[in-house]
């Protein structure tokens, strides 16, 4: 079973010239301490030529913890269809599937097919396929060939203006032995958003006969965002936001949340997720935020990734483009030894510059660190150093990045570097993308720990 947010990106769906279709990618990634990576991607296309129909698709899916892997399926297909206007029609089908845990190095499939559109009315549509083709395949380091027999269903139901249905069944049959088979079933929801966005969320179940030492079953479920490109000479829409809108206004209180991650069970076991929380408010003179950040990951039963970091910081303006203000770090790690860690410190900065799209400050200031790290309690007085960047890339998309340096005072060679990089891509007044980037370098680590930290994290943020 598997469940994974993530990005989605899709050209339009009705009827126009040209290339349409939907997309996602979604992406988890640990590196040091702890060595976890989840990926998932998909991409859907179709163009009408007349008479002709093309249809093609491509699926990835892959996960990695600690040098083993947990999940990687690469799928693939295409269709070739003639006769669309009519109720009956033919085609060509072909597909390629590599399913590592199911232990299918490789497949292929190439299948006639007979078409017949049951119901086609204007929210409505029923398609009906089968069709006797040619299998091969690599299973179990085993390479073979056979003749099999293709069944596929597919539905599509209009169930309001903004909501959507879609559902398949595609089975696979060896001709002369029905008991290895493969029999994948889709479906899922698509809600529209506004302008051209809306929210998908799909499932996919595989079963496989004759598993062979392996799981029968995999599950997986996605959410996340579909995009429509609309064909050449026709109208996007206007989606009424961009970064402008997801900024509180002034004495205003802003609430983000993040979500991101994934589970899998079947032939293989591995979980991760990652979540934040996030509280802002400006006012004229001054700004408070307050936030929270963690990840956990297991793969086999072991703890691949266990982090938490809190943040709170409280800044006053002080004129001529120069502010002050104090804050408290909070970190725990547990795969570099780190029970828990608290600095504070308060700081001076300056505006080093400010344009429309683009803002730079430094800060900084003394520190004081208590902490807990590979058993050992310390507590030191430091010297904090932080730059802070924000580019506005787009009307929609905005980088943000902070770099912040802390050393002991009697000791420079003795150091943490943290830094985050985050790409924020606003959906509507309340809804954005985000792709996070986390780095932690520590000189000094626990007895047995690594140095380096690295977390890229790919999440949906709600701004309430």
């Amino acid at each position: 079973m598997g469940l994974l947010l993530s990005a989605s990106v899709g050209l339009g769906e009705e009827n126009h010239e040209g290339w349409e279709g939907k997309g996602n990618a979604g992406i988890t990634l640990s590196r040091g301490n702890g060595e976890s990576l989840r990926g998932t991607a998909g991409l859907e296309l179709s163009r009408s030529l007349g008479e002709w129909e093309v249809q093609t698709t491509a699926d990835l899916l892959y996960g990695r913890d600690n040098g083993v892997s947990s999940g990687e399926r690469v799928e693939s297909s295409f269709q070739l269809n003639r006769g669309q206007r009519s109720r009956l029609y033919t085609g060509l089908s072909g597909e390629f599937l590599h399913d590592q845990p199911a232990r299918i190095d490789w497949r292929a499939v190439i299948t006639p097919v007979i078409g017949w559109r049951a119901l086609e009315k204007e929210h409505l549509e029923l398609d009906l396929e089968a069709g006797p083709g040619l299998t091969w395949e690599n299973r179990a380091s085993v390479t073979r060939g056979f003749g099999s027999v293709r069944l596929h269903e597919r539905l599509d139901l209009q169930l309001t203006k903004r909501l959507h249905f879609f559902q398949s069944l595609t089975a696979l049959f060896e001709a002369g032995d029905p008991r290895n088979y493969t029999v994948k079933a889709d479906a899922g929801l698509e809600s529209k958003l506004g302008g051209s966005w809306s929210l998908r969320l799909a499932g996919k179940a595989v079963f496989h006969g004759e598993s062979r030492q392996t799981a029968g079953e995999d599950l997986l479920v996605t959410a996340g965002f579909g995009y429509n490109l609309h064909s050449a000479g026709q109208s996007e829409g206007v989606l009424a936001s961009g970064i402008k809108k997801l900024k509180s206004k002034s004495g205003d209180w802003a609430v983000t949340a993040l979500l991101g991650g994934s589970v899998s069970k079947g032939n293989s076991e591995a979980r991760s997720i990652s979540s934040g929380l996030r509280l802002k408010r400006n006012r004229q003179e001054t700004e408070f935020v307050a936030g929270i950040f963690g990840v956990y990951g297991q793969q086999g039963g072991a703890m691949s990734a266990e982090s938490l970091s809190a943040d709170l910081h409280y800044q006053r303006n002080l004129g001529k483009r120069r502010f002050g203000g104090m804050r408290l770090d909070c970190d725990y790690d547990a795969l570099a030894g780190l029970d828990w860690r608290l600095a504070f410190a308060p700081y001076f900065g300056w505006l080093v510059f400010e344009t429309e799209t683009s803002q730079l400050t430094v800060e900084g200031g003394p520190s004081v660190v208590a902490e807990q790290k590979g058993r050992q309690e310390r507590a030191f007085l430091a010297t904090y150093a932080a730059v802070k960047a924000e580019h506005q890339l787009g009307e929609k998309t905005q980088l943000v990045g902070e770099l912040s340096w802390l050393s002991k005072a009697v000791d420079f060679k003795s150091y943490i570097i943290t830094s985050e990089l985050r790409v924020e891509h606003a959906l509507s007044e309340r809804l954005s993308l985000q792709l996070v980037g986390r780095s932690s370098y520590d000189t000094d680590p626990a007895e047995n720990s690594g140095r380096h930290d690295l977390q890229v994290v790919s999440a949906l943020a709600v701004r309430f």
